[in-house]
């Protein structure tokens, strides 16, 4: 994705919410692909929502917020084996508007947890 269109984006989601189509089976079973999420910006993000932010490589990217970094928002898809680099705050366009449940939200604060205690030892 191009970062003007990218720059459009986070725009209009800071405004109203925006309708995007998922690609890919990241956010399996929770979102399939094919499947349209709206995407609203927000002033704060919570472990557990989905953001959907563009990845260093360009594309779009909806996957669960983890925890944060110095470096920036830690996140990871429900059906992927590894978390990804730091997101920085720049590249998030906003927060699908998917239901999260409390054991989503407890599973993402574990899994940050898991991640830092690996970074410790």
């Amino acid at each position: 994705m191009h970062a003007n269109v990218h720059m459009l984006l986070r725009e209009v989601a800071a405004r109203e919410e925006i309708s995007l189509a998922i690609r890919g089976a990241c956010m399996e079973p929770k979102i399939a692909a094919g499947d349209v999420v709206r995407v609203r910006a927000r002033r704060a993000y919570w472990p557990g929502d989905v953001l959907v932010f563009r990845s260093p490589a360009g594309d779009l990217v909806a996957h669960r917020l983890l925890g944060w970094r110095p470096a920036g928002l830690v996140t990871k898809g429900d059906d992927c084996a590894v978390h990804d680099a730091p997101v920085p705050r720049t590249a998030i366009v906003g927060a699908a508007a998917v239901p999260v449940r409390l054991r989503e939200r407890l599973h993402a604060m574990a899994a940050f947890a898991a991640i830092a205690w690996r970074r410790v030892w």
